[in-house]
């Protein structure tokens, strides 16, 4: 067993056949006699989806065997048949991982009584047993456990047998092997150890202490550790040139070294860098929690959580903290990085027998007992002023055994997860730097000349770089190693998307990596739910905008993007949204080029807009219950979300109002796959559906190109519905851009269209809507009227009195920019007449604010106030924030002009705070001036 599998029989070296009969073979014979079940061997072998075959192999295989090794094969002595199972019958000795494991047990016995040269020649007797790698060729997952346990158990006989050399005087005769040993095993201190000491013994002590450097590199960079107190001792004493360290027998050449302590206060705290920058407030409130672990937080430790994305500086801000509260905990420092964003990370039980190691714990006195081992760690740090420093955690589970259970030390945890549920004295969010931070550590690397230089390409420079303090210390790096290179230069090279990434990496700093770290954590539903929501052009998600991405339920997707919050994947933003980093973004789409189709691709873009469709057309059922538009638009898509109000009709669209654009001009303009004509169906419906809420603040200027794109669709696919639709969006679109005879020319092509196909529900809606673009035109505010008028009457010839009450309502607001205010006030009454009967709250307000105006222009300011008082109750009640700025604004301008300076003023201050709020600068700007007029004309 103890290398290629091999048998024999009478000095005749048997065929033990294919590869699964020897597996099966070595899972017998390893057993030592004990029955092994079928299903054993089976799992053994197969793993846990074995072949469907797997019985009647298992059964070929115990025959073959048989063939082989027994003298009569019907009637077996060696394989035997049990029930349920198979046995393998041989004597102790006739396996060498027996014989080995019995001389090594005669060595141990040997050693006990003093005898170490005839334990150091049994244990040499046990190792020759060893051909090479145990069970060389045998398959399956019991084999390889048993490879790696027969390797482990060698290479614990090897160090007992070269302990005993060592012991024996032999350090010269077992330097190359020792030498040998410890470079192909790094990480097995105690083979260095043993290697130092020959070398030293063998008046070698510079090749000693170089040894020591080569493991305390190792495992720095590859665990994050430095070396235990048993390695570190030796090497202090190699140093101070210990007399007691010499060979038995020999004699000192000089008087004994004072004796080295037992143990010494741990500072294993990371290198801090020397150009740390920003994060004032935060490094503040690190500062007051650890300069008085035991202040404010009664029996328990302090412990601050730092979390955040990949790449955010958690470990830099982490390691700056603590290096500032060194002086708080004289009694030293402990460090791990517990590995928490990478597939396997740090089992906590491990660390906890490193930290003791550090706190002067002998390896053999450390409890093999999870709970035994926790309780010696809080023992050894009870009333001690240590800092533990627990760098990327995974979740709580693995924080929480590394706690200190007393108040007199504390603990720093840096995470990609919130840790939510860990008892803290402080959590911090860390988010990318603020432009200013940014710039700072760009000046900081590369020196204040360059930035002075070019500042706007340094600006740019940083914001492309997303403002993650990896990426800018990468591109920082780059340019302070290149002097020849401008600022812009580098700017210019990482606007280019595709290559943004390999851009921002520089020696062993890379963005990708750090992105890839979280990635690689995932399982596969996580995976791909990270890369196809990052596929749509959106500036957020929601867990609706998210199940269409996924074709999954609202339930299932919040869970899944909780989830790559956790994984400091995705950024929580408001309730219920989440969004990317750009780079982490980037990250996601070159992710999904590699992984998903280009069909999969394509048709999470094209369910996410008939989400968009869905939803709108729902807005418009709830804001406008008496409009048929939605039905008629909206006639295969799927239900969309339940609406409680027109409230949340219209939070909903503004929520998802820029990722609507966003999609649409992803699919439409895409540079390599032309947009089909379902495509273009739903983002035509969607976007008519979202004309009636012009009053939101729709960005009209990114509108234009996507009616262009659709017109131009439609009528490649001469498809009236498409065409028409287009029509109505590119004209709205041209009017609210100031762009009035297109605007015109785009009303008239749509009603044309539309003349032909003629199903009672578009026409006075086209008509009404050469009305509004009229009305936006100063120079057609009579031809608007005409149109109003109009499409009331075909309203009317419809039935729908509703949309008759929406005509009504829009002569009205024509009639106001007319100065005609007494015709303004008669429509404005009929509309709100119809619209408080029927319980339609949005334009029932709306109407209310246009009789105000009416009334206002009339002269009659306190009915006005009145009006607009009515308003804005009706904004409160429903929560109609979009209609309370402007309806504000209206009252403001009323008391102003009745002399009312100071009621004037309170409420345009209002107006400007909620106008900036909803993201309205003209709005904020109009109110600002009633602010001053206020003041200016106040007596």
């Amino acid at each position: 067993m103890l290398g290629p599998l091999r048998a024999w029989r009478a000095g005749s070296e048997l065929d033990t056949g294919s590869a699964q009969q020897r597996a099966v073979l070595a899972a017998l014979a390893l057993r030592s006699g004990r029955v092994v079940s079928v299903e054993e061997l089976s799992l053994g072998i197969w793993g846990w989806n074995p072949p469907a075959s797997s019985a009647v192999a298992l059964r070929n295989h115990i025959s073959r065997l048989r063939a082989a090794l027994e003298t009569e094969p019907r009637a077996p002595r060696l394989l035997v048949s049990v029930a349920g199972g198979y046995t393998l019958r041989l004597d102790e000795d006739a396996l060498d991982a027996s014989r080995s494991e019995r001389l090594a047990t005669e060595a141990e016995r040997a050693a006990r009584t003093g005898d170490r040269p005839e334990a150091a020649r049994l244990l040499g007797e046990a190792l020759d047993l060893w051909q090479g790698v145990p069970l060389t060729g045998v398959p399956g997952e019991y084999a390889e456990r048993q490879r790696e346990r027969l390797t482990e158990r060698r290479l614990a006989l090897l160090e007992t047998r070269l302990g005993l050399e060592l012991e024996l005087g032999r350090h010269a005769r077992s330097v190359a092997e020792l030498t040998a040993l410890a470079d192909e095993h790094p990480m097995r201190e105690g083979l260095r150890a043993l290697q130092m000491l020959a070398l030293y013994r063998s008046g070698r002590q510079a090749d000693a202490l170089a040894a020591y450097d080569r493991t305390r590199r190792s495992l720095t960079e590859e665990l994050g550790l430095d070396p235990g107190p048993e390695l570190v001792r030796l090497h202090q004493r190699i140093l101070r040139t210990d007399p007691e360290l010499a060979a038995p027998g020999a004699q000192p050449s000089a008087p004994a070294a004072p004796p080295v302590a037992a143990w010494l206060p741990p500072a294993q705290l990371p290198l801090d860098v020397p150009d740390f920058t920003g994060r004032t407030e935060v490094i503040a409130e690190l500062d007051e929690a650890l300069a008085r672990p035991s202040a404010g937080v009664g029996t328990a430790a302090a412990v601050c959580v730092i979390h955040g994305m990949g790449g955010v500086g958690k470990t830099t801000l982490a390691v700056h903290a603590a290096h500032r509260a060194r002086g708080s905990f004289p009694e030293g420092q402990l460090h791990a990085d517990l590995r928490g964003a990478s597939a396997k990370p740090a089992d906590p039980y491990v660390v906890q027998g490193l930290f003791l190691r550090a706190l002067g714990v002998p390896p053999e006195n450390i409890p093999s007992s999870p709970l035994d081992r926790t309780a010696l760690y809080r023992t050894r740090l009870a009333g001690r002023r240590l800092l533990v420093l627990l760098d990327n955690a995974a979740d709580t589970e693995q924080v929480e055994p590394l706690l200190p259970g007393t108040a007199e030390c504390a603990v720093l945890v840096t995470s990609r997860a919130p840790l939510a549920c860990l008892p803290v004295t402080s959590r911090t969010a860390l988010e990318p730097f603020t432009e200013w931070e940014a710039l700072d550590l760009l000046e900081r690397i590369t020196g204040s000349t360059r930035l002075t230089r070019e500042p706007e390409a340094a600006r740019a420079l940083v914001n492309t770089c997303g403002l993650l303090p990896l990426a800018v210390r990468i591109a920082a790096s780059r340019l302070a190693a290149r002097p020849r290179w401008t600022v812009a230069s580098l700017a210019d090279r990482l606007a280019d998307r595709p290559r943004r990434l390999s851009e921002l990496e520089t020696g062993s700093l890379a963005v990708d990596a750090a992105f890839q770290v979280g990635y690689a954590a995932l399982d596969p539903a996580q995976a791909r739910a990270f890369r196809l929501l990052a596929i749509p052009e959106t500036p957020d998600l929601s867990p609706g905008t998210a199940a269409a991405v996924l074709d999954c339920t609202d339930v299932m997707a919040e869970e899944v993007l909780e989830s790559l919050a956790d994984a400091g994947l995705l950024e929580p933003g408001d309730v219920g949204r989440y969004r990317y980093h750009d780079l982490v973004r980037l990250f996601a789409r070159h992710r999904t080029l590699e992984a998903d189709p280009p069909q999969e691709r394509q048709a999470a873009l094209s369910r996410l807009a008939r989400c968009h469709l869905a939803g709108t057309s729902a807005a418009l059922r709830s804001e406008r219950p008496y409009s048929r538009l939605a039905g008629a638009l909206n006639p295969e898509v799927p239900d969309g979300p339940q609406f409680t109000s027109a409230a949340e009709a219209q939070r909903w669209v503004i929520e998802e109002l820029a990722g609507m654009i966003g999609l649409a001009t992803q699919i439409l303009q895409h540079p390599t796959r032309p947009a089909g004509l379902d495509d273009a169906r739903v983002i035509a419906a969607t976007l008519t559906a979202m004309v009636p809420f012009t009053d939101l603040c729709v960005p009209w200027r990114l509108v234009v190109p996507i009616g262009q794109d659709l017109r131009r669709i439609a009528e490649q696919a001469a498809d009236p519905d498409v065409a028409a639709n287009a029509g109505v969006v590119l004209a709205v679109a041209y009017a609210h851009t100031g762009r009035h005879e297109e605007a015109r020319e785009a009303a008239l092509r749509a009603w044309r269209t539309r003349e032909q196909h003629d199903d009672g529900v578009f026409p006075h809606r086209l008509r009404y809507t050469m009305g509004a673009v009229a009305a936006l035109d100063p120079g057609s505010v009579d031809e608007a009227v005409d149109h109003f008028a109009q499409a009331r009457t075909l309203a009317r010839r419809a039935g729908e009195a509703g949309f008759e009450a929406q005509c009504a309502l829009g002569l009205a607001q024509t009639h106001l920019a007319r100065h005609d205010y007494a015709a303004a006030l008669k429509e404005g009454r009929a509309a709100l007449a119809h619209f408080s009967a029927t319980s339609c709250h949005l334009p029932a307000t709306l109407a209310l604010r246009t009789l105000g105006q009416a009334l206002h222009g009339l002269g009659r300011h306190d009915d006005a106030v009145a009006r607009y008082r009515e308003a804005l109750a009706m904004c409160d009640t429903l929560g109609l924030r979009s209609q309370r700025a402007p309806t504000l604004l209206a009252c403001s301008v009323a008391h102003l002009d009745a002399g009312r300076h100071a009621e004037a003023a309170s409420l345009a201050g209002q107006a400007v705070a909620l106008f900036a709020d909803l993201g309205d600068p003209a709005g904020q700007q109009r109110a600002e001036d009633v602010v001053r007029r206020a003041g200016s004309e106040s007596p």
